[in-house]
Parts: structure tokens; C-alpha cells; sequence
């Protein structure tokens, strides 16, 4: 399929751009040709203006240019001619003046004798018909090399702009590649992470059902671990509609002037305990006052999500840390680190992918699906900012900072 929307990018493309270069071609072409025509209209318009003159090439602005003047009776019978630097035979003259193109008062046209292309004005003054003539060989010759090079530019033309069309269509298609790249592995990653407790939850059941006089009681542990892959499965579903509506820009932040230090502060305060209780140290210090314009359910939530990172990765007797105060810019900082094993440099670029765990096989223990990180790099991106990870003398480090958000929702507009 992304083969054929190459393909497709690249035929229109490439015929768009066919479009555009023979239209400017021929807007070339039709604006060369017609200041050519012009000219020897200009030149018949002169000397029909001043029929009467003596020497109406005096007059001509185009001096290289062939002129004929002929003037006849009202009968036919021509009286007389003039020439400058052009020839006609008697025979075309004699056909021109027995010709009947001049009946009308004025008149202009063009005019085949023998082979040979004229363009011509007439005036019919006191009984007389003033003929004024040029030859329209160099039209000829200028329509002539503008149609061959034209041929020859749009070939070549063509042949330039595949490699053109190539490049656009690549890189016009490769957002779509990777969306559609992003999408197939979503399906099969939130695939796979569901059959597990799926399977859990299946066997667990015809366990229970398997024994049909036993209570409640007696299938505790069987029940137990419906609920827990349920708990499992609930919060997966719910980090795949954040994220969904992520990519679907449906997330909308309620915006208001928040107590920042005094929120967060409270939140570890409630963390605290249940650290201290799985054997492990919290401690957090933040500047008191501080004041923050965002959508503190979000905060929360990417606060949640970088602590219950913590928590998992950090070995029993380890210490977590919280630290919020303001940068250099007076953007917002929040640090959150902990003792743990190194992460190495590749984990640490992927490490806020989707359902990206440094180690897949202790996905069990830890409980997570890999999204934590993910949602938390998309909250902070929704308030304008960014998050970083870091991993070095036995601590590794998620270092927030927030901008503004109203500044992010103005440039997505």
C-alpha cells in the first residue's frame, strides 16, 4: 500500500509540474508570438495612418521590417506601388488588388500568395483603396523555433523532474509512512500486551467455573487474579485512549492559575507513605510560592506516571527524588530521579516510545505496558515543554520543564 501512495504521489506530482512548465512555456511562447505579430501591426497601423505621406518609412520604428503600399480606384485598377525592403511579383499584386478582402471601409488580415504568408491593412479614403503589406516570414520563423525548442525544453523538462517528483513524493509520503509505520506497530504492540491477561483472566475463569460448589472463599486466589489482570488491562486501555486522542489532537487542557508548590507538595505527601512502606527513601524539596498556569489533572497525571516509573526501577533500600523549581528562563523544572540500575544509551533514545520497556522481561514484576513515559513526554508537550532522561553514577534522571502552554495551542493553530 505505501508502495502505491508513492507511486501515486509521484505520478501527481510529476504531472502537476508537467501542468505548470507547459503552461509557462506556452504563456512564453503566446507572448513572444504576439509581440512578433504586433510588431508588424504596429508597422502597418504607421504607414495606413500616413497613406498620404511621402515616404511613410520615415515614420516606422521598425526599420528592418519589409513594407508594400499599394493604392487602387474604387474599380480594382491599380494606380500605384511602393516598396521598402520587401518583394512581391507582379502576379501576387495583381491578385491581391483583384481580390475582393477590401469592400468594407477598413480593414485588416492575412493574406497566402503563392506560399507566402502577408499581413495587411486597407483604408478606402476619396474613392480609393490604400493597401499597406508585410511579409509574415519572421512570425513564421519565430512560431517555428518557439514550437521545436518548446518540444524539446518539455522533454527534457520531463526527464529532470522525475528525479524531482522522487524526492517530493518521498518526502511527501514519508509522514504518512511513518503514521501508518506508528499505527501498525500500536495495533500489534496493544495486540500483544492484551492476550497475556487475556489468557490470564480465560483460565482463571474456567478454573473457577470448574468447580461450581466451591465458594467464594475457596476461589479467592482464582478471583484475585481476575481482578488484578483486569486492573492490568483497564490501565492499559486507558493509557491507549489518552495516547489515541493524543494523535487525534482531541486532548483539551483546562487552563488555570495553580498553586504549583503547594499541589505537588501535597501529592508527595501522599506518595511518601506507600514508598516508605515498599522499602525504599522519598525525598522532595520544591520553592514554596510558586505559581503555574497549566491543567493540573495532566500534571498529576505525568507527575503519577515519572513517580510510579521511580518506584518501579528503583531496588529496595533506593532513594527517589523530587525536585521543582525554576530555570535559568523561568520556566517551570521538575526532576525526578532515582537509584537504579544504568540505563544505557540506546534505552535512553527510546525509552519514551510506546510500550518501550529497557527490560521486556521484567514487564510482569514491574506491571507497566511501557506508555508511562510516553504519556508523560505528551502531557508535557501539551504544556509547551519538553522532558529529558539521563542515567549516570547509579541515578537516573527525568528532568521536566514547562513552558507555556497557551504559546503550544497557538502555534498548533
Amino acid at each position: 500500500m505505501q508502495k502505491k501512495l508513492r507511486l501515486r504521489f509521484l505520478l501527481i506530482s510529476w504531472g502537476l509540474m508537467m501542468i505548470l512548465l507547459a503552461a509557462l512555456c506556452g504563456g512564453i511562447a503566446a507572448y513572444l508570438y504576439h509581440t512578433e505579430v504586433s510588431r508588424s501591426e504596429d508597422v502597418l497601423q504607421t504607414a495606413i495612418e500616413h497613406y498620404d505621406a511621402k515616404d511613410p518609412a520615415e515614420l516606422y520604428t521598425d526599420a528592418g521590417r519589409g513594407l508594400l503600399m499599394a493604392y487602387m480606384n474604387e474599380y480594382g485598377q491599380l494606380l500605384g506601388c511602393r516598396t521598402w525592403r520587401i518583394f512581391v511579383s507582379k502576379g501576387n499584386l495583381q491578385r491581391l488588388t483583384e481580390s475582393d478582402l477590401f469592400q468594407a471601409e477598413q480593414g485588416s488580415g492575412r493574406i497566402v500568395l503563392e506560399g507566402t504568408a502577408y499581413r495587411y491593412q486597407y483604408i478606402r479614403p476619396q474613392h480609393q483603396v490604400w493597401i499597406a503589406l508585410t511579409d509574415c516570414t519572421q512570425e513564421e520563423r519565430v512560431k517555428d523555433l518557439i514550437f521545436h525548442n518548446i518540444v524539446w525544453f518539455l522533454v527534457l523538462g520531463g526527464l529532470l523532474l522525475i528525479p524531482v517528483s522522487i524526492l517530493l513524493s518521498g518526502w511527501a509520503s514519508k509522514p504518512i509512512e511513518v503514521a501508518w509505520a506508528k499505527q501498525n506497530d500500536f495495533v500489534s504492540d496493544a495486540t500483544h500486551e492484551l492476550k497475556t491477561p487475556l489468557a490470564v483472566i480465560t483460565a482463571d475463569t474456567e478454573a473457577v467455573l470448574s468447580n461450581p460448589e466451591a465458594t467464594v472463599g475457596s476461589q479467592a486466589k482464582w478471583l484475585g487474579s481476575i481482578r488484578g489482570e483486569t486492573t492490568r488491562m483497564a490501565g492499559l486501555v486507558s493509557g491507549l485512549l489518552f495516547l489515541a486522542k493524543i494523535d487525534a489532537d482531541e486532548i483539551k487542557l483546562n487552563l488555570g492559575e495553580q498553586p504549583i508548590s503547594d499541589l505537588v507538595e501535597g501529592m508527595c505527601l501522599e506518595w511518601e507513605t506507600d514508598i516508605f512502606e515498599g522499602g525504599k527513601q522519598f525525598d522532595y524539596e520544591m520553592t514554596h510560592g510558586l505559581l503555574y498556569k497549566c491543567d493540573w489533572d495532566r500534571i498529576r497525571q505525568m507527575l503519577t506516571e515519572l513517580l510510579d516509573n521511580a518506584v518501579k526501577y528503583t531496588p529496595e533500600g533506593g532513594k527517589i527524588r523530587l525536585i521543582m523549581n525554576r530555570d535559568r528562563k523561568q520556566h517551570l523544572r521538575i526532576v525526578v530521579s532515582n537509584e537504579g540500575e544504568k540505563i544505557s544509551e540506546k534505552d535512553l533514545e527510546n525509552i519514551f516510545d510506546r510500550f518501550y520497556r529497557i527490560d521486556p522481561s521484567r514487564a510482569r514484576d514491574t506491571g507497566g505496558y511501557g506508555l508511562g513515559l510516553c504519556v508523560a513526554r505528551c502531557i508535557a508537550q501539551l504544556h509547551g515543554g519538553t522532558i529529558t532522561a539521563d542515567s549516570g553514577n547509579g541515578i537516573n534522571v527525568f528532568t521536566v520543564i514547562l513552558g507555556d502552554p497557551e504559546e503550544k495551542e497557538t502555534e498548533d493553530e
